[in-house]
Order: C-alpha cells, then structure tokens, then sequence
C-alpha cells in the first residue's frame, strides 16, 4: 500500500486487487495509476517493462488511447465505454492488442467531486482478429461467390435474415433489394410455394436438403407476368464452432432452359408413343395440341382445316387453358388480318404482338375477343395447297424464341406426317377389306405368298374348309395340310414354280376339318411389277373331290352297267323264255283247255313281271332327272305302313316270315305323295324278304318324335356288307344274288327309295353289322304342322286358295313390268304380296310388313341384292325370313355367291312358276 493514500484509495485498491479482472484506477490528485496483477499481465504481454503496482508513466507512454478516456472522464464526471479498441506500446510497437474498456468516474463521498476513475478492461485481441478473419474470409468468399455461375445466398438466424446474395442469386429473383431482409419479407413468392417451410425445417433439422428441377415461379416486377423458373439447389446450414446451426447457405444453378428443353423432348417422345394408339388424325392434332398447350404454357392451340377459297378455318376441337374459349367452329380469316395470304403459300408464321405487326394491328381488336395477343401458325400444305393449318395462341405479347419455334415446327410436322400415314393405313385398310371381302365371298380357298413363297394371307373359306385356328398354317405350315402322300410331290412343284415364275398347278388331297382328306386343286399366279419382279403369289384351291369321286364312280358305274346289262339280259330272257315256250305249245295244244289257262297264267305273269321292270327304270329315270311330280296331301302314316305290308305280303307269307307291326297309338300326319310313300315301305319290306333266308324275322316299328316320324324295319336275314353298306343306295347296286337269280331285280328298288325319302324332305339309312347279322332301315320324314282333320277342311272342295296360305311376301325389282306381273300372279295364288323397287325403300317396307319370303333382284340401282339380303338378315324380325335371290346371272358361281350372301334359294329369270310354288309350298309345312 503507498505512503499517504487516503482511505478512499485504499479502498480501491484492495477492490482491484482482490479480483482477477483486469482493472486500474487513476487519482486525480497526484496522477498516479494504479492496476493490479491482472491488469499487469495483461499489459506485460505488450510492455515488459510494466512491473510496480503504480506507475506514473504507463498511461503516458504506452496507453495514451485510455489516458485521454481517463481525463476526459475525471474532467467531465460521465463514463465512457469503448470497444475492440487497438492498443499499442511505444516501446513495443510490432506488438498490438484489442481492449475493450470502460472508465467510470470516482467520486468523494461527501462533496461528489470527481478524484479519479476507474478502468475495467477486456482483452478482445482473439475476438477481433477473429471477426477480421472471418471478414476477410467472407470478402474472398463474397469475391468467389459474385464471379460464380451459380446462384448463391447466405441466410442468418432463424428467420433467415438475407446476409449475402451473389448477383446469379438477384438475377433469379429480378434483382429485388433484399439484403438486411428476412426470405418473407423479400420473397413472398418463396412462402407460398413452401420454400420458407424447407428451410426452417433445415435451421431445426440442421440436415442440408436437395433438389433437381424444382419449379419456381415469380413475378419479378410488380404487375408483370409470372414467370416460372426451374433450379437445382442445395440448403446447406451454417454451423458455429458449437455445431449449432446460425445460418443457411443456398446455392443452386438456374436449370430452366435444361428443363424446358427435356420437356419439349419429353413432349415429342409422348406424342410419338400416342400416336401409335390413335386412330384419327383429329386425335393426333389433339394430342399435339394438349402437349404443347401444357409444355409452352400456352392459352390455346390446335388443328383446324382451311378452305383456300373462302379463306375459313373450321376447328373441331381444341386445346384450351383455364378460362380461355374454345374457337370450334368456322372463323373468316380476314377478319383477322392478311396473314391468310402468307398462310397460302406455305409460309411459316409467328407474330408476337397482335397490335404491332403489320398483319394484324387493323384486326387487334378481333384477336383480343378471342384472348389472342401473340400467336404461331404452321401451313399444312398437300398437292401444292394449303388444307390446314396447326395454330398456337397466347393471350399477352410474347418473345417466342428460336426452341419454341423449333418446338412447334417439330410438334407440326409429326402431327403431318401421322396424318399422312393414318390416311395411307386407312386406304390400304379400305383396299384390303375390300379385297377380303371380294376372296371370301368366293367359294373358292384363297390364299396368298411373299415372293419367297411364304405364306401369309388366307380367305374364310380356307379355315372353314380345313377347321385350322387363324395363323396356323401361315409360313411353311401349309405343308402340313397336305396328304402324306400328296406333300413331297406337292411341294417339289411349288418349288420349281417359285424359281421359274411359272404358275402352279397340281391336284392334291387336303386335310378336312371332319378329319377326312379331300381332293383339291390348287393354283397360283405370280403378281409382278412394273419391272417383271414377282412381287406376290396368289392362289386358290378348289374342292374338287365330288368330282373325283365323280370320275371314280363313273368308273365303277360303267363297271356296274356292263354287270346291268347282263343282268338286264338274264332278267328280260327269264319271262321271255316261259312265254315263248307257251306261245309254242298253244300253237301245239288244240283241246287241252286246262294248259291252256296254265299257259295263259304263265305269260300274263311274266309279262307284269317284265312290266314291273320296266316301271322300276322308268321311276329311276324321271326322279333323276327332276320330272317326278309327287300329288302331295295330308296322310296318316299308319295307313301307308298298312297299304305297303298289303302289297309286299304275299312274298312275306311265301317265304314264311314272321311278321312284327308296332304303330303309332295316334294318328301320325305328314304331307306327301300317299302312293309313292307307300311305295318306299314296299320295297324295303320285299328287299328285307328277299335277303332273309326262309322263316325269318321282320320288324316294323313306327314312332313320333319332336316334329318327325321315324319308320324302322330290321330283319336277320343276310346282312350288308361294309363294302356294299355306303353303296346301298346307288344306281343298280344289287347284293350278292342266288345262281339261279330267283331273287333277282334290277338293283332299283333302294334307288328309288332315297329318291323318293329325299323328294319328302326325309331322310333315309341303312345299318348292318355285316354278313349275316340282318340290317335295319330308317326313313325319317317331317311331321306336318297341321291336323289331318283341319287340313282335310282346309283343303275342301270350293275352298278359296286364299284360305290355303298364310305366307306374306315381297317382291323388289326395279323392272316395274316384271315385279308389277309376278305379284298379281303371287296374289291369284292366294298370297300377300308387295313391291318394291330399290334397296333403301325395301328396308324401310319390309320392317313394318315383316315379310316371310323376300323374292329379290340382283341388280337394283342404290345397292345389289346381295348387300340388301346382308341388311335384311341384320333386322331382327327378318332374320329368319326366307330369300329367294331372282336374277338373270344363271352360272353356278351365281349361285355360289347368293347363297353367301344368305339366299335360301337361287332362281334364274324368267321364274318357273312351278319351280317358285313348289318352294312356298314346303314352307306350309
């Protein structure tokens, strides 16, 4: 403690000196400076020299800063405070501090003089050269940051004050003043796109977040469009030297024109993969209109035809944004301008502002009632003409760059050249389905190759002949068609035509869709072009097997007519030779009378014989050639089996045959010809007689089925071979016969069987397990609609031949003279008839007549009678109705092809009126 302090001094000086803060005071009185250690260590890291607890000389000579603080206090009487103050020692003076320090005065208790001041120091020399580093650091860093291509900013504090922002950083956000700001306060865009929220996330989070192609849209002046921009950017946070987060770092890279260019990209390759799938180029417009309205952010745009003439453009449909009015409809053009005129002659347009270019400014006013301030029109030209036109609209001014432009021309002509190829696909589909109905209606098997020979085209009738799934015999595949026998030969013909280029010809058997193999004949053409190269085969193949069995059968017919005449000649000398002997021996015989009645007896029955002969060949010959005119009537079938059994009883009785009947309990009416349906059981009973050895079996059984009677006779007499079995029912086909023919006759008796049946609408079979186990025949014939009781009434003697029909019918013919005749005929026949002379009114007619029977024309003026009766099988109250095709066209590829088309019958001008009634006839039944 100095001599002479007072105790105010000694106060102090026990205060400073009792803490290790750096502290001094000074008094006033004898400017005397005192510090204690902290203040001395402090002080020694700049002045060695420093060593009483008092000096006189420090303030002076190393801290003259403070010293004028010190004065200016004790002078004064206020207190100072000073910061991050540079200190520095005169002896010393390389060596520098930053002190922070405030001065307070001291003042005496009694008259509140100042006497001194006190001084509370801190060393900030780390803090400060600190805060000069980072500064430093921030300037090199802010250097970095403004010369950087990408966008930078450093945010601060929670509320992500803005500390620093590189000029890509104003750039993106319209160079706004935003320093010293808080993002909320600079960037209200950024808030409602939700970037304020990902970025107090990472100030809480303290994780760093990403993005790529991250939209950003803003309005860079006040009242001016908003502009979408897209960046990749990264929050990264800031962390102080206690990993705590103080600030986010931005930094990012403006990608809008990378991104914009993917989605013109995009949008080509979306187009390109729709365009696959669509059908129309309507579609195709539409597409391209939605993709580029949704990539440009455009207000319309769309695809609409030009009428060069009338300079109108007519628009289906169209792309439209929110709240813009579609333009579908037809607009002048002219209205709007003269940009018409550049549209003509194929020119690319683009104008940016409807009110300043040259073309449009009269019309401005027209463009702006339909939301149009800017707008793009690319020509469609064909053949030298303007057609269409795909046209782009905006609803303000706009810049349209060189990638838009380039965009749009791209998006147009794919939009041309899909329209292109849709129109071709849709000609060549036209061709072909044409073409393809042209080779199914025929009745021949058409089939078509490559060059090469393979195989890829065949009509209906192919698979409908062979039973195959569609494509399954396409390629090589057709050879597996063929006969095993048929195939190596068929195919080393093929193979010779496709190296000479000479057609192909060859007979073959083909596989059948019932398993069977059937003769065909096959034939191909080549097709060639203009320069002789083969381009494509055509063939066909003709089912040609009736015809060969045909030329088999005449074969094996002449075989058997060499057998006939023998035979013919064995039966014809059979009665002759009796009836000379007796002619002979009346000529010899004068009184005998008794030989001579046997005489007489003898040649009256070979003469019935010779006749019943005779009356067979006849039969045989007038059925096969169509002149047997059966006197049809409603007939009670137990009567026929009663009247056949009457006639073929003796030869039953003579050859001691039991006899079974079992008929019908009710009576079973059909409608035919009495005499010759007797004649059918006839003669199956005397064949079964015949071919059973004496004292054997015959049953006849008769039974009512669902709309038909069946007639069965079985015996156990010799059997039908398996040979002989399918032949039964063939001309002159006889089973095998005794030596001396006692049983003998033409081989007509079953012939006349299956013609008669089959004259009925019947059918007829013969079954047989084989030789010696019997056989059994099966004539099954229609059971008639009607009772016999109320047909017989219907069928009295006055009735009118009105009464006899129900059917309603329509002739269409546009010769008015040939309908006008065969009407009144129908209707003297008792039917109800109408006309009609075309397609269209015959449709209209018929659905409200509902017709049974349509008697059409082939050749009508507004459509043919086969694509009339296709429309009449489509109407659900005609599809059942019969067709009766009458026409000129008499060939059997005529016929063929009515039949296709879904006629029932095929009749040749000018109608047998017979034929046509024996027709309607059937369809009482």
């Amino acid at each position: 403690m100095p001599d002479g302090c007072t105790e105010l001094q000694k106060a102090l000086l026990t205060t400073i000196r009792l803490t290790q803060h750096p502290m001094a005071f000074f008094w006033a009185a004898n400017e005397i400076f005192y510090f204690n250690d902290g203040f001395k260590d402090m002080h020694g890291s700049l002045c060695e020299n420093l060593s009483a607890i008092q000096s006189n000389s420090v303030i002076s000579e190393t801290f003259g800063l403070i010293e004028n603080n010190i004065k200016g206090v004790v002078n004064g009487g206020e207190a100072s405070y000073s910061e991050n103050q540079l200190i520095s020692c005169a002896t010393n003076p390389k060596v520098k501090a930053y002190w922070t320090y405030s001065c307070s005065p001291i003042k005496n208790v009694d008259s509140e003089d100042v006497v001194g001041a006190i001084v509370v120091v801190d060393d900030t020399t780390h803090q400060v050269l600190s805060m000069q580093s980072a500064k430093e650091e921030r300037e090199r860093l802010a250097e970095l940051f403004q010369q950087a291509p990408s966008f930078m900013a450093i945010l601060n504090g929670p509320e992500h004050r803005i500390e620093f922002a590189n000029p890509g950083y104003l750039q993106l956000i319209g160079h706004r003043e935003i320093i010293g700001k808080t993002i909320a306060e600079a960037l209200p865009d950024a808030v409602d796109q939700g970037y304020l929220k990902i970025l107090d996330d990472v100030y809480g989070s303290g994780k760093s977040f990403s993005a790529t192609g991250a939209k950003y849209a803003m309005q860079v002046e006040p009242n001016s469009p908003v502009v979408e921009r897209y960046v990749d950017f990264v929050f990264q946070p800031i962390r102080d030297s206690d990993k705590q987060t103080r600030g986010i770092f931005v930094e990012g890279i403006d990608v809008t024109e990378r991104v914009i260019a993917e989605a013109r990209r995009n949008g080509l390759a979306k187009l390109t993969d729709e365009i696959s799938v669509l059908k129309t180029p309507g579609e195709i417009a539409f597409k391209a209109a939605q993709i580029l309205g949704e990539t440009l952010n455009l207000s319309r745009a769309g695809y609409g035809d030009i009428d060069p003439v009338a300079e109108t453009l007519t628009v289906g449909k169209d792309w439209c944004a929110e709240g813009v009015e579609t333009l579908a409809g037809t607009l002048n053009l002219r209205d709007f301008g003269s940009f018409i005129d550049d549209l003509k002659i194929g020119k690319f347009i683009s104008i940016n502002n409807v009110e300043t270019d040259f073309r449009t400014a009269d019309a401005a006013k027209a463009f702006k009632e339909k939301n149009v301030s800017s707008f793009v029109n690319a020509p469609v030209i064909e053949q030298g003409k303007l057609v269409a036109v795909f046209f782009i609209n905006y609803a303000a001014p706009r810049e349209w760059s060189d990638a838009d432009l380039s965009f749009i021309k791209e998006m147009a002509n794919k939009i041309r050249v899909a329209s292109e190829r849709l129109r071709n696909e849709k000609a060549l589909a036209e061709s072909e389905a044409k073409f393809r109905t042209i080779t199914d209606a025929m009745p021949q098997m058409v089939w078509s190759t490559l060059p090469d020979g393979f195989h890829d085209y065949y009509n209906k009738q192919w698979y409908t002949f062979t039973g195959v799934p569609e494509g399954s015999t396409d390629g090589e595949l057709w050879k597996t068609m063929f006969h095993p026998d048929d195939r190596s030969r068929a195919n080393e013909i093929w193979q010779k035509s496709l190296i000479s280029g000479k057609p192909y010809e060859i007979s073959y058997r083909l596989r059948h869709s019932s398993g069977e193999y059937r003769w065909t004949l096959g034939r191909a053409l080549p097709i060639k072009n203009s320069s002789g190269k083969i381009i494509r085969w055509m063939g066909t193949c003709t089912d040609i097997h009736a015809q060969k069995l045909a030329e088999e059968g005449l074969r094996d017919s002449n075989d058997r007519k060499d057998e006939f005449l023998a035979m013919l000649a064995h039966e014809l000398r059979n009665p002759l030779a009796p009836i000379s002997s007796s002619a002979h021996m009346l000529a010899l015989i004068k009184s005998d009378d008794e030989r001579i009645k046997r005489a007489g007896e003898v040649i009256v029955r070979q003469v019935k014989h010779m006749t019943n002969l005779v009356d067979d060949l006849l039969d045989v010959s007038r059925l096969t050639r169509g002149l047997e005119q059966l006197k049809n009537d409603f007939i009670n079938i137990n009567e026929v089996i009663n009247n056949a059994i009457e006639q073929s009883f003796p030869l039953i009785q003579a050859r001691q045959h039991t006899l079974d009947v079992q008929l019908e309990e009710h009576d079973a009416i059909v409608y035919g010809d009495k005499t010759r349906l007797t004649q059918v059981v006839s003669n199956i009973l005397t064949n079964s007689a015949k071919y059973t050895e004496e004292g054997g079996r015959i049953i006849v059984r008769v039974q009512s089925q669902i709309g038909k009677i069946t007639i069965k006779i079985s015996d156990n007499g010799t059997g039908i071979s398996s040979e002989l079995l399918p032949l039964v029912f063939d001309t002159f086909t006889q089973g095998e016969r005794n030596s001396d023919r006692t049983l003998g006759g033409l081989g007509l008796g079953l012939t006349l069987v299956k013609k008669l049946v089959t004259l009925h609408n019947g059918e007829v079979q013969a079954e047989s397990k084989g030789k010696d186990l019997g056989s059994t025949f099966t004539v099954t014939l229609p059971l008639a609609k009607s009772s016999a009781a109320s047909i017989s009434e219907e069928f009295s003697v006055g009735s009118s031949v009105k009464n006899l029909t129900s059917l309603k019918l329509m002739v269409v013919d546009d010769n008015a003279d040939a309908a006008e005749t065969l009407t009144q005929l129908l209707q003297l026949s008792g039917y109800e008839t109408i006309t009609s002379k075309d397609g269209k009114s015959a449709l209209s007619e018929a659905a409200s007549f509902v017709p049974d029977v349509l008697i059409l024309d082939i050749g009508l003026p507004d459509m043919d009678g086969y694509e009339l009766a296709q429309q009449i099988r489509k109407i659900e109250n005609l599809s059942n109705s019969t067709l009766i095709a009458l026409t000129g066209y008499g060939q059997n590829h005529d016929r063929l092809l009515a039949l296709a088309a879904g006629f029932d019958h095929h009749l040749v001008k000018p109608v047998d009126f017979k034929v046509l009634r024996s027709i309607l006839d059937t369809l009482h039944l």
